[in-house]
């Protein structure tokens, strides 16, 4: 174990601060979980409060269809006998509402639930996928396929096109024999992409094995969300030979609502969401406090390691060096392959390379973990064996008071909302 690593939380008085200078702060983290205490105003350096979840989400939608961006309403651009894929991101919010909305559409243009598929690329976590057409009539859900893309099957993908600099793309059946495709996703900053979003759900997931190896990797902490990346562009080629029309996304609020929802042509559904989402999401320090705590909350991606390892990325890009991160959590949740190498390192550092080596299926999500606590240290409230938290170099806090005691000093702090949402910005940098 490395000399910089400290295993627990130290036994010390919470610090009591005056009235007139002390701030409430209160952070959702978990399923119904909630952190509160009061902090001297002075030591405050941001909050950052969760956007509100729409209050009534398919009076919105109806809406944002009736009126899309940049393009007539859905049903205009819908004929009696298309084929119709609604590409489903397994991340977004809201899915069951926005697939049962989408079909009333459908319906009115005669549309035969037999000619509509709803497929979603492959998942880490499969079994946590929840049925997109639970709010469907049951005639209607019997009759309309749902699918999860299985990358490894030959006869589940089939040759597209070639792109402008050679590469034969071969993506789902379905999508590439359809009249008319619907992406159907979330507007989210990626540590791949930038940002994730429309085209992003059709590939490298709706593809073969090899393409999701090929696109497979850990980020590019030192890009920002803006900066240009080749596989974006990739996958804006790939939906410009598929024709993609029409889109519709949300950006996420905290707790696995809704904050807002676009429908329209691509282009501009995506660059308002880019919009939205450094309205709500983004944020910006002038100076890098000595403590941030980051509470992760459940949402519709789950609670497990992808989720704890975003709030450790945006922490990580905030906090002071050798500063402190405190992770609120209800994790609960077994090792993956890339922390289990973290775990058998003697240093975080040490688990770099051999990540980028082999490349695990959490690649992301572990080299974020080993980043965070090679340059920080990391404290996390969770449900997990104390022992097993150690071992990824971060210490175990047992509960709430413990997390006081961390704040008990002088140290300037930043809290986050949801912080697996957040994308961290020094305005010096």
């Amino acid at each position: 174990m490395p000399s910089r690593f400290v295993g627990g939380v130290a036994k010390q008085r919470v610090q009591v601060v005056a009235v007139n200078h002390s701030k409430p702060i209160g952070l959702s983290y978990g399923e119904k979980n909630w952190f509160s205490c009061r902090i001297d105003s002075r030591r405050v350096v941001a909050i950052h409060s969760t956007p509100r979840s729409i209050r009534n989400l398919t009076d919105k939608l109806c809406s944002v269809l009736e009126h899309p961006l940049d393009f007539p309403p859905l049903e205009q651009a819908i004929v009696p006998g298309d084929r119709i894929v609604l590409v489903l991101d397994p991340q977004m919010p809201g899915a069951t509402i926005v697939v049962a909305e989408t079909w009333k559409i459908l319906k009115r243009q005669d549309i035969n639930p037999k000619d509509v598929v709803i497929i979603q690329p492959v998942s880490l976590n499969p079994s946590k996928l929840s049925e997109p057409r639970s709010k469907l009539p049951e005639h209607i859900r019997r009759d309309m396929v749902w699918k999860i893309h299985d990358p490894t099957k030959d006869h589940d993908s089939i040759y597209l096109a070639s792109t402008s600099s050679g590469e034969r793309i071969h993506l789902a059946r379905e999508v590439v024999e359809a009249d008319f495709i619907i992406p159907i996703g979330s507007v989210a900053f990626d540590p791949v992409l930038g940002y994730r979003g429309t085209s992003s759900v059709l590939y490298p997931g709706l593809s073969s094995s090899k393409a999701i190896s090929r696109a497979h990797g850990q980020g590019h902490r030192e890009l920002g969300p803006d900066d240009e990346r080749p596989l974006r562009q990739l996958i804006d080629e790939i939906a410009g030979l598929l024709g993609i029309q029409f889109a519709i996304q949300v950006i996420a609020a905290g707790g696995g609502g809704v904050a807002n929802i676009l429908a329209g042509s691509p282009d501009s559904v995506f660059q308002r969401g880019k919009q939205l989402l450094a309205e709500h999401w983004m944020v910006h320090l002038d100076t890098r406090p000595e403590i941030i705590v980051a509470a992760v909350d459940s949402d519709a991606a789950g609670h497990s390691w992808p989720q704890i390892g975003a709030a450790l990325a945006t922490a990580r890009n905030l906090v002071a060096k050798d500063g402190k991160i405190i992770i609120l959590s209800s994790l609960d949740e077994d090792l993956t392959e890339g922390l289990r190498m973290i775990q058998a390192c003697q240093s975080p550092r040490d688990a770099i390379k051999p990540l980028r080596t082999r490349t695990p299926p959490d690649l992301i999500a572990a080299t974020q973990l080993a980043n965070a606590v090679d340059w920080a240290y990391v404290y996390l409230l969770s449900n997990l064996d104390g022992n097993l938290v150690e071992d990824l170099f971060i210490s175990p806090i047992k509960n709430e008071q413990e997390v006081k005691q961390l704040l008990s000093h002088d140290e300037s702090c930043a809290f986050l909302g949801a912080a697996q949402h957040t994308y961290g910005l020094l305005r010096s940098a």
